[in-house]
């Protein structure tokens, strides 16, 4: 019986509007920042006065974005916005699929001195310029992920190490495993980054002498990623150092997780339908805007039509004898006019008179009803 009749009462409603203001900032905090720009703070003004606040700004989170909505919003002006948001206070950004050289500008020169989290994801446009950029102005940073990275070589990362010495956590993933002869990046990162406790380097073109290199520079590394590393051949004593000195290794012939590999490398699928909803949205844009050019097109010619109409029977009204002549709008009544005026010399002026008079009067209404149509067409 207690148990039905706890079930009897009704439920208490909650008024979310009711909530401490730091626990809504924490649950809104919660959602990414596309979610808060393109519809949260539009739900009602305490949201918005929220959403306002810098300090919700401290993290900025622009992934797991559909690929429609990368396709109908323009990311780049988006994650600008949230950044002038934070006022400086930004600490953690990720972004997915649109980074660039000049937005990587952007949050250095915004004042985010404080940065000490940044991941750019499959962002093909990151450049040893704009990282050799960042390096200088970012010295708080402990973690960088540049995942993939095909345009990025060991010269930014010798800037990397020497301007980030807080460095702690290292994520330089590409798909060039099979390449031979590629030590160059496992050096920079061994001579330059001594404080590393992890490091992520799938699909790296090292070999063994890499490897020794970064054991021996990285004396506080804690994880070591070398999946697909397929250069590199564990044996030995290599192979007991690194499961000796790494609390977690593993290796190149570890398998790849789902999740991982739908990140960085499934790339081809991804980049085909983003092309094609592209320029399936340009095609309709460009489609509406040749509509909406005919259209003006064809209203500005009938403008021009009607109001030369419209001033004629303007004149017409003032005038009645401009009619009367045929003057104005050029009609067949007032060819017939000028014929019977003709007439009128030969025949006598009473039957003449008369008929014009008639003549007049239909002119009249002919007049008043095109103004009528013309205004209301107006």
């Amino acid at each position: 019986m207690e148990y039905r009749s706890i079930l009897a009462r009704p439920a208490k409603k909650i008024n979310w509007l009711d909530l401490p203001h730091d626990l809504t900032l924490m649950i809104i905090g919660k959602l990414t920042t596309f979610q808060i720009l393109t519809s949260v703070q539009f739900v009602c003004r305490i949201w918005h006065r929220i959403c306002m606040d810098p300090l919700m700004w401290r993290t900025i989170n622009m992934c797991d974005i559909g690929m429609r909505d990368s396709v109908d919003y323009k990311l780049g002006e988006m994650c600008r916005h949230a950044i002038d948001r934070s006022c400086g206070l930004l600490i953690d950004i990720t972004i997915h699929s649109f980074g660039t050289d000049d937005l990587l500008s952007y949050i250095i020169n915004s004042g985010c001195h404080k940065l000490r989290h940044l991941r750019f994801v499959r962002s093909y446009r990151i450049s040893d310029k704009g990282l050799c950029e960042m390096a200088e102005k970012l010295p708080l940073l402990e973690e960088l992920d540049i995942t993939p990275c095909p345009d990025v070589s060991s010269i930014a990362l010798e800037a990397i190490g020497r301007g980030c010495p807080l460095l702690k956590s290292f994520k330089f993933n590409d798909n060039n495993g099979f390449v031979c002869g590629g030590n160059e990046e496992a050096f920079a990162i061994a001579q330059n980054m001594s404080n590393l406790r992890h490091l992520q380097l799938v699909g790296n073109p090292l070999d063994n002498s890499g490897l020794s290199a970064i054991l021996n520079g990285c004396s506080h590394l804690e994880s070591l990623d070398l999946r697909n590393c397929y250069n590199v051949e564990l044996e030995g004593i290599l192979r007991t150092r690194c499961d000796e000195q790494l609390k977690d290794f593993r290796d190149p012939d570890a398998p790849l997780d789902f999740q991982f590999w739908g990140r960085c490398y499934d790339t081809a699928y991804q980049d085909a339908l983003y092309e094609y909803l592209r320029e399936k949205r340009v095609k309709k844009q460009e489609a509406e805007r040749a509509e909406k050019e005919k259209r003006y097109t064809e209203a500005e010619n009938l403008d021009e039509a009607n109001w030369e109409e419209i001033y004629a029977i303007w004149e017409c009204i003032k005038n009645p004898r401009l009619l009367y002549k045929g003057l104005i709008l050029g009609s067949s009544r007032g060819k017939k006019n000028n014929a019977k005026i003709k007439w009128k010399k030969k025949h006598g002026r009473k039957k003449c008179k008369i008929n014009n008079q008639k003549s007049i009067y239909y002119e009249m209404e002919d007049a008043h009803e095109l103004l009528q149509s013309n205004v209301f067409f107006l």
